[in-house]
């Protein structure tokens, strides 16, 4: 466990004083700029039965001696609101474990920790788009729900002069990072085109009201803070329809070919002062379709935050620590010291 420095400790305090000073030197730019967004607090208050599916995963990755492990365990929960209560109805739990392993062209090539972060979050995207489609056949869902942003989900950048390898113990072959792209993305038209199906955003420094002057997060949750009518209320922004450009395709590593072009965003909050979401939907949705959708949610966030979401991060939870510590009784060769000391 690690220690802080007394001197260290002493500064915390200095640090919420300047947070507070940055915050009240911005108040009226802040306040002037969310003004410019309309709040829409009117939704669906009649619903008396729906259905929505929540996914969830949890993964990480743990270099030993003979490479890199990864592990992945998640969950896709069907949940139903009868008019009086929300009730588990369905679930699919789903995980894998194995080796990434990463060749380079280039022998002066310096392969990031980074690079095997993306790998192993994108193969989960695909492991919770394909959880859900299965949790869909025959099923008459209202809402779906993801945890993140469309953009994180759609990226789909190659890497240069590497490949990149799942080495799956559940797979009798290796699983090539170019094919996980294209599994990724067709899946997501696909759940597009039978359900509606919504990327919860918590964080997020798109700008896209602000023209990237500030995150938009950032000017709600002040609105929030200060207490600006009605933006601290129940509601959501003004739906705004994003086109995805060149510059935007260059970024997410798409084409023409994909026939994805606009998606649209609109920051939410589902009870008062409660903080804000970003909503993200593939396609060009009006403001009827988003408050369709923000109507679902608001039935399955009594507290703040969609119950689909919340219980399938919970139940996926993986601890590293103790991942580690089996993978030391297993003698599972971590690249960590902590086996010497666990073994003397």
């Amino acid at each position: 466990m690690g220690t802080i420095f007394p001197e260290l400790e002493k500064a915390i305090p200095r640090l919420l004083k300047f947070i507070n000073y940055k915050i009240e030197s911005e108040k009226v730019k802040i306040i002037d700029m969310v003004k410019r967004f309309k709040w829409y607090s009117n939704y669906n208050k009649d619903i008396n039965k729906c259905a929505a599916i929540g996914v969830d995963s949890s993964f990480t990755i743990i270099e030993s001696r003979i490479g890199i492990i990864y592990v992945i365990q998640g969950i896709s929960i069907k949940q139903i609101f009868d008019g009086s209560a929300i009730k588990i109805k369905d679930y699919i739990k789903f995980y894998d474990i194995g080796l990434i392993s990463i060749q380079s062209n280039s022998v002066s090539k310096i392969i990031r920790r980074s690079t095997y972060k993306r790998v192993l979050s994108t193969y989960a995207y695909l492991l919770e788009l394909q959880s859900v489609y299965d949790l869909l056949k025959n099923e008459s869902i209202d809402i779906v729900l993801f945890d993140g942003s469309l953009i994180s989900f759609l990226m789909q950048r190659e890497f240069k002069s590497i490949v990149a390898l799942i080495n799956s113990v559940e797979n009798s072959m290796d699983i090539n990072f170019k094919d996980v792209l294209v599994k990724k993305i067709n899946l997501i038209k696909e759940l597009n085109k039978i359900a509606n199906i919504v990327f919860v955003a918590k964080s997020s420094n798109a700008g896209f009201y602000t023209n990237g002057i500030y995150p938009d997060l950032y000017i709600f949750e002040l609105a929030r803070l200060f207490r600006i009518e009605p933006y601290y209320r129940t509601g959501y922004s003004m739906p705004i329809t994003i086109n995805v450009d060149k510059t935007l395709r260059n970024f997410l590593g798409i084409d023409d070919t994909y026939e994805i072009d606009f998606f649209t965003v609109t920051y939410s909050r589902f009870i008062d002062n409660a903080p804000t979401f970003q909503l993200s939907f593939l396609d060009k949705l009006d403001e009827e379709a988003v408050n369709k959708r923000f109507s679902f949610i608001k039935i399955f966030s009594p507290s703040g935050y969609p119950i689909p979401l919340e219980y399938s991060h919970r139940i996926s939870k993986l601890t590293r620590s103790s991942l580690i510590d089996i993978f030391i009784k297993l003698g599972i060769p971590i690249a960590s010291g902590r086996e010497l000391i666990e073994l003397s």
